[in-house]
């Protein structure tokens, strides 16, 4: 069995780790891994995305961002919402989460995606703006993440005029929403090095070099990665929706703070 890890990039960060002293600490303390093992067992979590937790790992990947209760946290590009919900429930009634679906993802989900919120989960906030980018209060964010969403910043849709267009001004706009030292956690299928922008449209993967160098281009410094989701079985170029390896892809975790 492969063995998983997380790697921490300088210093100064490990500190922060072995201490627990800097807000947003990239591993969860006793208090946040409780608070996130209880959100994962949430009985009011539907049973189809509990299904889900084994190839996920939730506990394990908010573990590693840092989630704490208390928490204002950014659901980027969420989808029908699986993290929000287990973000709701670990930040509790003192935090705030916001669900952030972009146009194209808005798209997929608007018809169904109210039915998760209505008359619970007090504590999300549904945004769906025009383009990627989002426009909340300066340094008001604890942590963003991003879940197997950043390849489809590249994605070809009626939503989107030109795919790759948002990318600059979306990262800038988390960075500005983020706190000092706060974080965005970008999870993602591992495609193949040096795939061009139709490359990862057609794949709907991306090099985790590609993310890092767009990531850091707008200010933000790598933290941490970790190899808890990767999965040598599965190919840079294979289909992430094949039933094979559908929940099982090969997953690059990339933690980055903002300075």
């Amino acid at each position: 069995m492969m063995k998983k890890s997380i790697k921490f990039i300088g210093s100064a960060f490990v500190a922060s780790i072995c201490f627990s002293v800097l807000s947003g600490a990239a591993i969860a303390d006793h208090h946040g891994k409780a608070a996130i093992e209880a959100a994962v067992a949430n009985d009011a979590r539907p049973a189809e995305e509990k299904a889900r937790d084994a190839g996920r790992k939730p506990a394990e990947v908010l573990g590693f961002a840092g989630v704490e209760p208390g928490m204002t946290v950014l659901d980027i590009n969420s989808a029908g919402g699986y993290y929000t919900e287990i973000l709701s429930y670990a930040v509790g009634s003192k935090g705030k989460v916001y669900a952030h679906n972009g146009p194209v993802y808005w798209d997929f989900v608007k018809a169904d995606v109210g039915k998760r919120y209505d008359g619970r989960l007090d504590n999300v906030v549904l945004l769906h703006p025009d383009t990627e980018a989002v426009d909340l209060p300066e340094g008001s964010v604890d942590l963003a993440i991003m879940v197997l969403a950043y390849h489809d910043f590249y994605f070809v849709h009626k939503a989107r005029a030109e795919p790759q267009a948002d990318v600059e001004s979306a990262l800038a706009s988390y960075y500005k929403a983020l706190k000092k030292g706060g974080k965005l956690l970008i999870i993602d299928h591992v495609g193949p090095k040096g795939a061009d922008a139709a490359t990862i449209n057609k794949l709907h993967r991306i090099d985790p070099g590609r993310v890092y160098d767009e990531v850091t281009a707008v200010g933000f410094k790598l933290a941490a990665k970790s190899d808890l989701l990767a999965n040598p079985e599965d190919g840079p170029t294979d289909s992430p929706f094949s039933k094979e390896m559908r929940g099982k892809t090969d997953r690059f975790m990339q933690l980055y703070m903002k300075p």
